[in-house]
């Protein structure tokens, strides 16, 4: 399993800033019961194909943790002529995360089959969220509450289809959980048992978010429940590199439905700061939970409906070679070492963030993309992998076995 990025962010604007005055929301362009799309799955993560006047199709994440489209590429904005009404501050968990965003008005935004007209877009400075190099395709932005909010949308991430419905009358197949979802500031929470290692059980809410690709993120006063964790990378956002604490718990339990040891991630106690304040924060459930389910979030319902998929068993890793990966270069074909994590296969390899991937188990640097090296360097315990970097002008041979540290 990947565990790459994790998308946290929060944004505090004018009220109302989600709809103009007027507007309906997204609507279908065809008299249909519903719509199928193609989307791409990377990193846990699920991107759509989004049209902005007329232009495209841009890649967008799919993100119920955001309310209005964030589009992170500025460039894009000045070649599509928006105009920018009013400035708006993003507010990322991490104490420094603050950005001084722009916001465009009248924007048609459309969706295979769906259409937003005067549509409002959320345009983020260039590499606040760079998430093309995370993905190793271009991806242009997030969407999320403002596509949610008026339909049933079911994700089908193993294989990478999407189906929206008009209407919440989509049929609730055997073996479905049906659970409950609530709405607080357009976000959706629901509840979950925890099972600690000791056999404490706690529940609780969390917010169930398709843009971070971790499992679970907990607050750090729920840490007592693994019974041992690791240092590491979780993430990225606004604030910056998210540091923390990686662990497991014994069960993670959503509706009927149990997962067995599940990686859980505890974030510094820095992280929930905003604006020099600590925040009330419990956690949230990711896409490495979420899409070992065919699932349905259906905002006008309140309720997510969760179907075992066929990863539903398999075990969670905490990143067996312990390297981060990023995607650089004009062609997004240059594959940096961004983390190591301390302790693990590749650090002990001597493998150190900034070197590039030139060869890896006898590949080349033009053979390779990002979606290979990831599925390679996360396939079993014990693989070898046999790397070669360049590190300031020199070539280094590097080799490791892939290992589980949790």
């Amino acid at each position: 399993m990947r565990y790459l990025l994790a998308i946290i962010l929060y944004i505090f604007s004018f009220p109302g800033l989600s709809a103009n005055e007027g507007v309906s929301g997204f609507q279908f362009e065809r008299n249909r019961r519903s719509v199928m799309m193609p989307i791409e799955v990377r990193n846990n993560l699920a991107v759509v194909p989004v049209y902005i006047q007329e232009h495209g199709p841009f890649y967008f994440i799919l993100d119920t943790g955001v309310r209005t489209t964030i589009l992170t590429e500025p460039m894009l904005a000045n070649m599509l002529g928006l105009d920018f009404t009013e400035f708006i501050y993003i507010y990322g968990l991490g104490g420094e995360g603050i950005v001084e965003a722009v916001l465009s008005t009248d924007v048609d935004i459309r969706l295979p089959g769906i259409r937003g007209e005067n549509m409002n877009l959320i345009v983020i400075p260039e590499d606040i969220l760079n998430f093309s190099e995370v993905f190793g395709f271009p991806v242009y932005g997030i969407i999320g509450y403002d596509f949610f909010k008026d339909f049933a949308v079911e994700i089908n991430y193993a294989n990478e289809r999407m189906r929206v419905y008009r209407e919440p009358d989509y049929r609730i197949r055997r073996k479905s959980h049906v659970v409950p979802m609530q709405l607080v500031n357009g976000k959706p929470y629901v509840e979950v048992a925890l099972v600690g290692h000791s056999g404490d059980t706690l529940t609780t809410n969390l917010l169930l978010d398709l843009g971070a690709s971790h499992p679970i993120y907990l607050n750090r006063s729920y840490m007592s429940m693994s019974d041992k964790t690791i240092s590491g990378f979780l993430g990225k956002g606004i604030g910056g590199n998210l540091m923390g604490e990686i662990g497991r718990i014994d069960k993670f339990i959503i509706g009927d439905a149990q997962i067995k040891e599940p990686l859980v991630f505890y974030p510094d106690a820095e992280f929930l700061v905003l604006n020099d304040q600590e925040i009330e924060w419990e956690g949230l459930i990711g896409g490495a939970i979420i899409n070992r389910f065919n699932i349905i979030i259906d905002y006008p319902s309140e309720q997510i409906v969760l179907r075992p998929g066929r990863n539903f068993s398999k075990p969670f890793n905490s990143g067996l070679s312990g390297i981060e990966i990023l995607a650089k270069g004009d062609h997004l074909d240059q594959f940096m070492i961004h983390y190591v994590r301390p302790g693990s296969a590749a650090y002990e390899a001597g493998i150190l963030p900034g070197d590039q991937i030139i060869h890896i188990n006898h590949l080349r640097k033009h053979e390779l993309d990002m979606e290979y090296i990831l599925d390679l360097i996360s396939l079993r315990e014990g693989y070898p992998i046999s790397m070669t970097v360049m590190r300031e002008g020199q070539f280094y041979r590097k080799f490791f076995r892939l290992r589980e540290d949790l």
